[in-house]
């Protein structure tokens, strides 16, 4: 029988900061659905194959965007041909960008009090579809590498909170204004890196570059941390994403990033873009990125990026994509 199944991550912050979060949140879901704690990746894909065998048709998830990423995987998998099941994002993590790219603020506990409002209540939710991309074989929908993944590392040695990366986010945008000599957190950021692209677009051709690269992002999302609207030429549900690839260095980034923090649209200079179906990113080197906020590594110097699965997502605060 369809239902509701809730799977939280111990780790997320909002229950690192709360030991008794996840029992709040097992007491508003009552015997509306099924409230399940996950502490490893086995964990979790035990709790997936259940929710399937069970016919769960929705599913919430507690955490971050690392959580988001995991538990999809485990979803599809978990799911293989049948129909995925309608996701709802409860937020609390340290990096909620997915949830904010589809209209979802506030608490878990107040999201899913407004979600159990409108589901029992028959009212009609909104349903938005956003494709996911596969990175060596995990599900994502924001990828970064060099100077922004670095960035994310060091905010994460802080242990911070948003206002926290806010700070980091000025210091280090004070010192590639000064050219390295404010503080020294550019300098120690900004690696340039060897890297060979080859990417099919939406429209079949194949392109191959071999340059020198800041920086690289790849995303199905239109709007990065701190609502930072990079990806313009997106267009949300469909099979495909966008790639940009920064070559400009150093000071020449500053006009870039100020039209980035005014909302204007990127100058074609200094940049790459493209609307892809699939992207391999090749080094001589091991290639560390982030995924959905997580720090990774591709030892052999290999990252593969292609279309993965579009799942849907519910709201009950309206639709925005």
């Amino acid at each position: 029988m369809p239902g509701i199944g809730i799977i939280s991550n111990p780790f997320a912050k909002v229950n690192k900061r709360d030991p008794e979060h996840n029992t709040l949140l097992w007491y508003i879901l009552g015997n509306k659905g099924q409230y399940e704690v996950t502490e490893t990746i086995l964990d979790l894909s035990r709790v997936c194959t259940e929710f399937e065998a069970r016919g769960i048709d929705h599913i919430g998830i507690v955490g971050g965007d690392g959580t988001i990423s995991l538990t999809l995987s485990a979803i599809h998998e978990a799911y293989h041909q049948k129909t995925l099941p309608r996701i709802l994002l409860l937020r609390g993590g340290t990096v909620n960008v997915t949830a904010s790219n589809l209209g979802i603020y506030g608490k878990p506990k107040n999201v899913m009090h407004d979600f159990l409002t409108s589901y029992h209540s028959g009212k009609e939710m909104a349903v938005m579809k956003l494709s996911s991309l596969v990175v060596n074989g995990r599900l994502g929908f924001l990828f970064a590498n060099g100077l922004a993944s670095r960035f994310l590392a060091e905010f994460y040695k802080n242990k911070s909170n948003a206002l926290g990366a806010g700070l980091f986010f000025s210091r280090v945008f004070g010192d590639l204004i000064a050219g390295g000599k404010l503080t020294g957190e550019f300098k120690k950021l900004s690696r340039i890196e060897k890297l060979k692209i080859e990417l099919e677009t939406d429209d079949h051709q194949k392109l191959s570059e071999e340059a020198v690269y800041t920086m690289i992002f790849a995303s199905t999302l239109t709007a990065m941390p701190f609502g930072f609207r990079m990806f313009r030429r997106l267009k949300p549900g469909t099979s495909t994403a966008e790639m940009l690839a920064f070559t400009a260095q150093g000071r020449e980034l500053v006009p870039m990033a100020a039209r980035v923090l005014t909302g204007m649209k990127l100058q074609p200079d200094g940049q790459q873009n493209h609307i892809f179906k699939t992207l391999n990113i090749s080094a001589e080197e091991p290639i560390n990125f982030s995924l959905d906020g997580d720090l990774m590594s591709a030892q052999d110097g290999h990252i593969r990026i292609s279309m993965g699965p579009t799942f849907e997502f519910c709201s009950p605060y309206g639709k925005v994509l």
